[in-house]
This record gives structure tokens, sequence and C-alpha cells, in this order.
């Protein structure tokens, strides 16, 4: 398997350990209230655009789909009402999807 196969995988692992870090030691760095987002944006875009393996699975479609609008969501300064609510279900949709490996 080469490295472009794994790398929204690798993107997204890398984005996950940054978050809880940032959130567990309650750090604010400046440049991470940019930089987070834009990973979620990337590893989600290389999730769909990815590997076979990926691209079956609606799980994680749907994974890649909430990355890409978690990663927008900072950038969009359009209201839209409930859209935390849509984010949230998006993401235990995805989440049960992907643990059942559908």
């Amino acid at each position: 398997m080469k490295l472009s196969d794994n790398l929204g995988a690798i993107f997204l692992g890398v984005w996950l350990a940054l978050t809880g870090l940032v959130s567990l030691l309650n750090l604010y760095i400046p440049i991470l209230a940019n930089l987070l987002p834009l990973m979620a944006l990337v590893s989600g875009i290389l999730i769909l655009l990815g590997s076979p393996k990926f691209s079956k699975s609606l799980g994680f479609i749907l994974l890649g789909v909430w990355l890409v609008l978690k990663g927008l969501s900072p950038f969009l300064y359009i209201r839209i009402p409930y859209w935390g609510v849509f984010i949230d279900l998006l993401a235990v949709a995805a989440g049960i999807l992907v643990l059942i490996k559908r």
C-alpha cells in the first residue's frame, strides 16, 4: 500500500491527536485555531478522494463529509439554524457506520 493511499488516515490521525491534546491540556496556540480546521478539511477531502477501501464504506464517506464540514465551519460566516446539531448527528452516524464497517 502506497503512502498516498493512507494520506487521509495520516492527516486524520494527526488532527485527532492535536485536537485531543489541545483540549486536554487546555492550550491556546493561535496558529492552531486556523491549522486544525484546515487539517480537518484536508483529511476529509483526502478520505473522500483516497483509497478504494475508504470510498466503498458509507461510514468513511460520512466521516469525510463531516471532516470537510467541520473544517469549513470556522471560516463560514453564515448562520445556519441547528448547524451544530446537524454536524453532531452526522458525526454519530459516521461513527456508528465505521464501527459496524458498512
